[in-house]
Formats: structure tokens, sequence, C-alpha cells
């Protein structure tokens, strides 16, 4: 998925999981969209005689949308451009700053050129600077396991999200809001890349520039160099330039003073020094080897990642909404196989895991419901699936809140569904009876959070998760948060 088509998957998303999301996009819309996507992508595919894929049914299906979002707010949308990259920019920068090298990098006095301080220098002095700055800076990246965040990149795209929010109104301000936060941090990496090419190339321009500028100035007035100093005598000068220009010296064949010659450039007992052009040639290659080459090679790593995260863009698509959205594409729905122990689910409990799965795994997920294993009859054999039920795409041990939990029992059941889910059990633990029994007595939160404490340890001692919902009055988006570990887990060891 590249950068653009990413771009309209998170605009999307944003809307689609934001309160008011039917307000701007009604069911009809996203149905229509989902199986316009899917016809649209599969046709494409068989086409060119290849496997259609998850990333461009998304990328169809939020340009569909996206297309009816902008016909609704369309000010919103002008003002979405903000966050889009102007390639311009990457040829605008470079060129400003090979002019202002150009125009600024002079010599004060056009008659003498102090070979200790020259123009350049300065220039080089900078970038070695700079050079330690990245390597310090990555290193510590490295250490940490996390990459750097821009502050200036944060303020400017809050800039144009607050934009965002002044061009919308009501629900679809809320979404775009949301939306340019995402977008500011998953889209951080990228930007990074993008402005180091830029920043490096213009570095490279700025130090020729200044070559330039030199050159083209040293046509019209003769420079002489000498050298001049307070603390220095010959000897150091000539060590400091030896180690300075030396490699410049070997690239070209261009011989360095001696001691003896030095001294007699020194300033001060009437000399008029020597013609500068050699210290111009030696301080050119100086500053290429330093300066223009190393700013090319970083702006064409930069490049490279730039390309690859614009065109590859990083979006894991193993979160719920996701997962809820590619209901739409897979060619059969997703299978949820429910086993209650020591519990029978009421119907009402029952609808509620129904929406649950609906909400976790996509409108028409399938939620089987076994027969209840009864207390004591742990040690037998999980219930078996029905004849020909696919394998499930998640296994729910459901327990009932108001029972207390015990490792002889509860735990040896949950021993027994390990295996069988490999790798998908999700641990439910229904709320909805005990509320009931307990009413508005007092004490009853707190007796609640005592019992959810014991059933977090006991899952806990199998390295699962206890997930708790009143499955009567259910909190979707919670427990669908709360569920996609396992269906991330299994999907990682598949």
């Amino acid at each position: 998925m590249n950068e653009s088509a990413a771009r309209e998957v998170l605009l999307v998303r944003a809307v689609e999981t934001s309160a008011s999301a039917d307000e701007l996009l009604s069911a009809e819309d996203r149905g229509h969209a989902g199986r316009a996507a899917a016809e649209l992508v599969r046709w494409q595919a068989a086409d060119q005689a290849r496997q259609a894929t998850a990333e461009e049914f998304l990328a169809r299906r939020a340009q569909l949308l996206a297309t009816k979002l902008a016909e609704r707010s369309p000010r919103a949308f002008r003002a979405l451009r903000a966050l889009h990259w102007r390639p311009w920019l990457g040829v605008a920068v470079p060129l400003a700053a090979f002019a202002i090298g150009v125009a600024v990098e002079h010599i004060a006095d056009r008659r003498h050129v102090n070979i200790l301080a020259f123009p350049l220098v300065g220039l080089v002095a900078w970038n070695l600077a700079v050079y330690l700055w990245l390597a310090f800076s990555g290193s510590k990246a490295l250490v940490a396991g996390s990459r750097p965040s821009p502050g200036w990149l944060h303020r400017t795209i809050a800039g144009a999200r607050s934009g965002l929010d002044e061009r919308s109104a009501g629900a679809m301000a809320g979404a775009f809001s949301r939306f340019g936060l995402d977008w500011l941090e998953r889209s951080a990496p990228l930007v990074a890349a993008r402005a180091g090419r830029v920043l490096h190339l213009s570095a490279a321009m700025l130090a020729l520039g200044a070559i330039a500028g030199l050159f083209v100035r040293g046509l019209a007035f003769e420079y002489r160099a000498g050298w001049e100093s307070t603390f220095l005598d010959a000897p150091a000068v000539h060590a400091i330039l030896s180690f300075v220009l030396g490699p410049a010296a070997k690239l070209t064949g261009i011989a360095l003073p001696g001691v003896t010659e030095l001294e007699a450039l020194r300033w001060g007992g009437g000399t008029t020094g020597e013609n500068a052009g050699r210290w111009i040639y030696l301080y050119t290659v100086t500053v290429s080897l330093a300066v223009i080459l190393p700013r090319l090679l970083l702006a064409a790593l930069a490049r490279f990642r730039e390309q690859r995260l614009a065109t590859r863009f990083p979006l894991p698509l193993d979160e719920p909404y996701f997962r809820r959205v590619l209901s739409g594409w897979r060619e059969s729905p997703a299978h949820v196989r429910v086993v209650p122990y020591a519990y029978t689910p009421g119907e009402a409990a029952a609808e509620g895991m129904r929406r649950v799965a609906a909400h976790l795994l996509g409108d028409d997920a399938r939620v089987h419901l076994a027969r209840p294993v009864a207390f004591g009859e742990e040690d037998a054999p999980a219930p078996a699936a029905e004849a020909g039920a696919p394998d499930p795409d998640l296994v729910v041990a459901l327990f009932n809140l108001a029972s207390t939990p015990e490792t002889e029992n509860h735990g040896v059941f949950l021993d027994r569904l390990v295996p069988l889910a490999r790798g998908r059990l999700a641990v439910i633990v229904d709320e909805s009876p005990y509320r009931l029994r307990l009413g508005a007595q007092a004490g009853a939160d707190e007796r609640i959070t005592q019992r959810r404490q014991a059933w977090t340890g006991l899952a806990a001692t199998r390295e699962l998760h206890a997930v708790f919902v009143d499955l009567e009055a259910p909190n979707l988006a919670a427990a669908a948060r709360e569920l996609d570990g396992p269906l991330a887990s299994a999907k990682a060891a598949g």
C-alpha cells in the first residue's frame, strides 16, 4: 500500500470509528463501497493473472468512501491537502541553498585570505558537528529501540490539523482531528526520511554554491594567501594544514608548503603572501570530501528509505478495525467456537457473544456455542465440533463471574482447551449473572473487583488474559480491544 492509499485508509478509519460514524457514512455507503471494491480488485487481479490482496481491497474501499466524504465536506478536504507532501519543495529548497551559498560565501578582504581561517572552514566544521550528532542520535535510538520523533514536524502538522478543525464542523471535525494525530504518528518515519533527504541535499548544494562563488569571484579579483596568528608559529601551522588539507594534497598532487615557505607567507613583515589559487583548490577538494560527497550519500540513503516507505507504507492490518472491514473480503465468514464451563448462557448472553464476535471479526462472523461442560467433568474431552465445521478463528472459554475460580477445576478445563485452540484461545468471564445477583447491594463493586482479581490470577497461571464482559449489555469496543491479543498471537504464530 502506498502513501496516498494509506492516508485515505486512515482517514476512513477515523471516520468509521468515530462516535458519529453513521452521520458521515451510512451503512448503505459502507456496504456498497465494500462490495464494489471487492469486485473491482478481484477483476483487476484476474485480468493481470495474479492474486488479489487485502491491502488492495482496503485501498480501493477507502478511495470510494473518501470520495463520498469529499462530496459532503469539500472545504475540509481542501484543508486536508495541507498534510500532503509537495514534491517541488525537494527541488526548490536545495536550489535556494545553492543560491545562498553563491551569494553569502564571500571574502571580506578581496586582497587577502587567511589560510588558517579560510571561508570554507566553517562549512567543514559545521558539517563534521552534524555528522557527530547524527551518529550519537542514531546510536541512542538503536540502544533505546525506538526512533526519534521530530518536534518541529509535530508542531507543523498540528497546525495543519488546526486548519482541518476550522474547516470542519460537528462530527466531521472530530473525525478529521483524530485522523490528523493518527497520520502524524504513523507517517513520522516517512516524513523524517523525506526531510533528511531534502536537508542533506540542501547542505551539499550550499557547499557547492560557496565553492562556485569563490571561483566566480576569483575570475575578477586576485586573492593573496597568507596567515597570521597570535599563538601559533610556522611548525604548528604546518601540522594543522597537513592534517586538514593533507588528503586533498595527496589526491590533487598539489604540494603543501614546508615550514620555511610557510614562515615566508606570514603577514607582518611586509610580505603580501602568494596567489591563493592552490589554497582554493585544496579547500575545494577538502569540502568535497568532507561535505558534498557525504551529504550526497546521506541524501541517497534517505531517498531510498523514503521511496521504500512511500511505496510500502507500514500499516498493520491485524487491528480490530481492519479485521472487521476485511470480513467483507474473506471468501468465508470467520468462525468463533464458544465452550462454556459450569454455566449455561441465556439467550441474551448468547446474543451478546454474537455481537462481540461481529464487532471483532465482522458482521458475518459465525458463533458456534458448544454444549456446556459441567462442573467436575473437566477431565472429559472437550465437546466435539459439529461435523464438517471449519477450524475456528477463535476459541472462547466462557465462565461465569458468579463462580469462584479453582485451579483443579477451571484450570484443568483451560488446560484441555489450550491444545485444541492452537494459540487462538480467549478467556471470557460473563459478569451479567453476578451483577444481577448482587443488584444494588452495598459493597457490590468491591466484590466484583475481588472476583475479577481471582479470575485474572487464574488465567495468568496459564499465560492467558481474562476478559470481563457483561454479555447482556456488552461494551463492544472494549471487549474487541482486549480480545485482540489472542487473534494477533495466532496470526504471529501462523
